[in-house]
């Protein structure tokens, strides 16, 4: 049973991360043994998001191959049923829509005029069409809200008992089938998401006729109450329930902790598809009516819907999407299923492109009342989607759950009323998801007191070293994106270079879940805001990509040692950015890189490592003795790898003070596009990439900008005034003036091997 999961939502776009289990089932070795043939063979492939975006790519070129010369597909049905003269048109237009394609592409604007001239009465044709009609308008300023509209009024007349048959007849109807039903209610929800009116009424019968023909066990049959639930009708339920929710009770959450029994229904089909949800993408017989590719495109909706990740221990994006890379065909295709080609490759992208969506929160589930507002960020991520003209989703995460898994998201939202009473094991756990790079964002509901203090004293322990600070008006939180005059008011956690966590009094969540768009318009823009914040205006990730890379299965044969050096200037803001830093070397290069206990200065001989790094957010001082006693270390074979991180100018001019201090002011020099570190055999940096930040705020652009010392032939100092230990975790930053991520691993990557040198395998570096 899934606690706290309450009624109401919005089906918009994606989420994002790999799963922590690799869930087989039966058949599969089938798949995994096809090859990589072109024309009509399997195209093999394992999950990643460049694998996903390839599938989708080749899956948009298959469905523009089978277009027509008159801008339409071919029609739908065998021998003289022919009657889908325009449903698979729809489809089509719908899927490659989605996927990106411009409705003022020239192709597409003569398939748009081919749809505006056809006229149908068949359920799933309108219900397809509108969701077509909804995406291009978006670009066109409503070019085809006549069609739209037209196509709206037939399925909003067609139903007296909340059900749709095959037929859309102005009389109405009082009986269908569900499959019919659900893409009649998805043509209506197109509707609602473009601020048509539907009238309450309608969405009253729709829920009536979907919670009067639940199954026992949870689940949605084909018609009926009565026999077998089947994954396909009953994800269409629960997708269909929580559209009915969220037009009918958004409001029954104004307080908090209270009870409802709206959701009970829903609850009850998420059981069913907890227990189910692997055997049906296995293809038994829990599919019912339709296909695997019918199936996906309602577990998509579910799972964009619910906001849950998992359908029990499954994730859902991640097991789909691999079963959809291995079956794809060389031409770009999916296999016919119960309908053709076009149809299983429409629902396939459909599938993979809406689950892709970036997820802009995660939202922490807890021991606590922290679903007071459960459809709170389903509500801002819509209205965030449109202010931003880009799909965002939001995702619910277990404290239970691993920390890897939380990072889907760049911002871990947590919100309630009463003291969250964090454990001693919890907190470690957000502080380490603080520490990889992620960012908390807290807010208090109904003005609970005990939320506000709890939290405060849940940040103190999980970072002693940092004070939460009220943000001034200039703050980049109240301007970034949005212009606001210092409301709501905001506190900030910063180590120097990036936010660790923001937190509010304010109670946003209820302007979120009531959807008050207008009337608490600053309630929206100031999440907005922080996201821009956290995310260098607008850097996401797709579902199923995590900065955090996984930790290696083995040692490599070579380690290198290095051991970071301590000061009184912030020495270690982000502690975990070598240990990213190791996990990809040794994924990329095969190489080991072990971090010895910090030490100051005068323990550097002490440490058995020849490289030390040194990196700081504040000024600090290094005295006569510790400066003579870091020259020698150097002169006897160390190297020192110093920047500033977040590219912090108090930092930078202390050590640049320092090695001007020990070796003159001639002794440190930019190095050439010629040095050793830039040209590492088969690692060699051709060119620098810099954040936003450092491209405005310094005018760097490409050019190499380490300086060096050198040391007997060789440079046994690298300093960089820019930043590299933020790129070492990952992040996007606003204010972070460095290179880019990657950038930074290649320049830290042949700084740490140039200074190690050649080593025989399966030997440490001393």
């Amino acid at each position: 049973m899934r606690a706290g999961t309450v009624a109401v939502v919005v089906l918009l776009g994606g989420v994002v991360e790999l799963g922590a289990q690799e869930i087989g089932w039966d058949g599969w070795d089938a798949w995994r043994g096809t090859s990589g043939r072109s024309g009509t063979g399997r195209r093999r492939s394992g999950f990643s998001d460049e694998a996903v975006k390839d599938a989708i790519k080749k899956g948009c070129e298959y469905l523009w191959s089978r277009r027509g010369a008159d801008g339409a597909w071919e029609p739908f049905g065998g021998g003289g049923n022919r009657q889908y003269i325009a449903g698979p048109s729809s489809l089509a237009t719908y899927a490659l829509l989605a996927s990106g394609v411009s409705p003022l592409d020239k192709r597409m604007v003569s398939t748009l005029e081919w749809l505006g001239k056809q006229e149908s009465v068949l359920t799933y044709t309108l219900g397809l069409r509108c969701n077509a009609w909804q995406l291009a308008n978006r670009e066109t300023g409503g070019k085809y809200q006549k069609f739209f509209r037209e196509d709206l009024q037939k399925l909003l007349k067609s139903t007296r008992a909340g059900a749709y048959n095959y037929f859309c007849n102005s009389d109405g109807q009082s009986h269908g089938d569900n499959s019919n039903s659900q893409y009649g209610v998805l043509g209506t929800w197109a509707g609602a998401m473009a601020h048509q009116e539907i009238p309450l009424q309608y969405w009253q019968m729709v829920l009536e006729h979907w919670s009067g023909c639940q199954h026992g066990d949870g689940g949605w049959g084909y018609s009926g109450a009565s026999g077998e639930s089947t994954a396909t009708m009953t994800a269409g339920g629960i997708a269909t329930l929580y559209v009915c929710f969220d037009n009918l009770f958004a409001d029954k959450f104004i307080r908090c902790n209270v009870a409802t029994s709206h959701n009970q229904a829903i609850r009850k089909g998420l059981d069913w598809m907890d227990k189910n949800f692997e055997a049906a993408v296995g293809g038994n017989r829990l599919m019912g009516h339709g296909d695997l590719y019918y199936f996906l495109y309602g577990v998509e909706r579910v799972g964009l819907a619910s906001g849950f990740k998992y359908f029990g221990q499954h994730n859902w994006y991640k097991l789909g999407a691999e079963r959809l890379l291995r079956q794809q065909l060389g031409d770009g295709s999916w296999p016919r299923g119960n309908r053709s080609p076009l149809v299983s490759t429409c629902f396939a992208l459909l599938f993979l492109v809406r689950g892709r969506h970036a997820v802009a929160f995660n939202k922490l589930e807890y021991e606590g009342d922290w679903n007071n507002r459960p459809r709170d960020l389903a509500g801002l991520t819509r209205w965030m989607s449109g202010s931003l003209e880009r799909q965002l989703s939001w995702q619910i995460i277990s404290m239970k759950s691993p920390v890897e898994e939380w990072h889907d998201a760049p911002i871990l939202y947590i919100a309630g009323s009463k003291d969250p009473n964090f454990s001693d094991a919890h907190i470690e756990k957000l502080k380490t998801f603080v520490q990889q790079g992620g960012t908390i964002l807290s807010v208090t509901e109904c003005g609970g007191r005990g939320f506000s203090r709890g939290i405060r004293k849940a940040y103190v322990r999980m970072l002693p070293d940092y004070k939460m600070k009220p943000a001034p008006l200039a703050h980049d939180v109240y301007r970034i994106h949005h212009r606001l005059t210092g409301r709501p008011a905001m506190y900030e956690i910063s180590n120097g270079i990036r936010p660790l966590a923001i937190h509010t009094d304010a109670d946003l969540s209820k302007s979120w879940q009531l959807q008050m768009r207008r009337t608490s318009a600053t309630d929206f823009k100031a999440p907005s805001n922080v996201l821009m914040y956290v995310t260098d205006k607008g850097i996401l990730r797709s579902r199923g990509v995590s900065l955090w890379p996984a930790k290696p299965e083995k040692a490599p044969p070579r380690t290198i040692k290095i051991v970071r050096v301590k000061h009184e200037g912030n020495w270690s803001p982000e502690p975990l950015a070598f240990e990213r830093f190791g996990r990809l070397m040794a994924e990329r290069h095969n190489v080991g890189i072990e971090q010895v206990e910090p030490v100051e200065v005068t323990g550097l001989d002490d440490s058995n490592a020849t490289i030390a790094v040194m990196t700081g957010t504040r000024a600090f001082t290094m005295h006569l003795p510790a400066r003579l006693k870091l020259r020698k270390w150097l002169q006897g074979g160390g190297t020192l790898i110093v920047d500033a991180a977040g590219g912090s100018r108090a930092f930078g001019e202390s050590a640049d003070a320092m090695l001007r201090g020990m070796f003159g002011r001639r002794g440190l020099r930019r190095l050439a596009a010629s040095a050793p570190l830039y040209k590492l055999a088969k690692m060699e940096i051709q060119s620098v990439k810099y954040r936003r930040a450092a491209r405005v705020d310094r005018g760097l652009r490409h050019e190499f900008n380490l300086r060096g010392v050198d040391v007997g032939g060789r440079f046994a100092v690298i300093f960089s005034k820019e930043d590299l230990t933020a790129g070492l975790v990952g992040y996007p930053s606003y204010r972070c003036v460095g290179y880019e991520p990657e950038t930074c691993f290649q320049i830290m990557r042949n700084a740490i091997l140039n200074a190690a040198g050649p080593t025989k395998p399966g030997t440490k570096d001393p």
